[in-house]
């Protein structure tokens, strides 16, 4: 499939957004600053040996058996991955989202086995301060919250880094089950954890809806206000509310500014069916989003019976 005559002014646009928002490159802005700091470092040698300590006590079999499969690890490597992910609780998360997120780290082949020993590590390196695990009262579910001195700028990078936003040039043609049409970096193409194959997908079809060109109903957008599609009946609530909106906008005005034409990608279930790739700007979501999105090439429907 060839590609649409994109500018070079779109194509590093696109790639800028990309290094800002994308959590593959973050990750790495994280390593460095932590590898930078001196008082980080020896955090993170204090937490190797920890973990040390961990593996070499005698616990009940079922545990000394999933600690086994720790051996021969890069505990160095290990520690760092663990204090990259926690870089991103800027706000309290759940110990359990977290812990499940950080499980693949581990690649065990059982999953519960993973996500069980990373809470024990997390549990151990914990000590190091580098994050606590709170809890407010007796009643309370566990959180996690970032200690990590991190830069401002890489601190804001991490809070808008959780959803890319629409491509602002034609997504690069999919070639295999592991490719994204995004410039910098590929994933898998289908939707779930564990759900990854390379037998056949229609490439085709996929490729077919990521090359049409959308824009946003600036109009809509200057004249309709957002509002939430549930409850905000507490302060979370709220809270979570006004900073999704807060970064819609954001998103809203930065793909005006590039012209106001974008493209969407999409993934696929393991039935086949095919979904947008996008959080902030979708064709799949509430009214509103619907709404916002329109065909940036349009005409004239004729031939239709009436």
């Amino acid at each position: 499939m060839e590609r649409r005559n994109d500018s070079m002014l779109q194509i590093q646009r696109q790639i800028n957004i990309e290094e800002q928002y994308n959590r593959k490159h973050i990750d790495g802005l994280i390593r460095k600053e932590i590898e930078a700091d001196e008082a980080m470092t020896e955090k993170v040698h204090a937490g190797v040996h920890l973990i040390g300590e961990y593996m070499s006590k005698d616990y009940f079999e079922s545990k000394n058996v999933r600690i086994a499969q720790l051996q021969g690890l890069d505990l160095e490597g290990l520690v760092l991955d663990v204090f990259v992910g926690i870089a991103y609780c800027l706000k309290p998360e759940l110990f359990t989202s977290v812990t499940a997120q950080m499980a693949g780290r581990l690649k065990f082949s059982d999953r519960a086995d993973g996500i069980r020993t990373i809470a024990e590590i997390m549990a151990v390196l914990c000590m190091t301060d580098a994050f606590d695990i709170l809890k407010e009262d007796r009643m309370a579910s566990l959180v996690v919250v970032s200690r990590l001195p991190l830069s401002s700028d890489l601190l804001r990078f991490i809070e808008n880094s959780q959803y890319l936003p629409p491509m602002v040039c034609t997504p690069l043609p999919l070639e295999n089950n592991y490719s994204s049409g995004y410039l910098t970096h590929n994933d898998s193409l289908i939707l779930g954890s564990g759900n990854h194959h390379d037998g056949d997908l229609c490439l085709d079809v996929i490729n077919l809806v990521n090359q049409v060109p959308l824009k946003l109903a600036t109009d809509f957008l200057s004249s309709v206000e957002e509002d939430a599609t549930f409850d905000l009946d507490d302060a979370e609530k709220r809270e979570q509310w006004d900073r999704f909106k807060r970064q819609s906008y954001e998103f809203y005005l930065l793909i005006a500014q590039y012209g106001n034409k974008f493209w969407l990608t999409h993934k696929v279930d393991k039935r086949g069916r095919i979904y947008a790739c996008g959080y902030h700007i979708n064709t799949q979501g509430t009214a509103f989003k619907k709404a916002c999105v329109e065909l940036a090439e349009q005409e004239i429907v004729t031939g239709v019976p009436t």
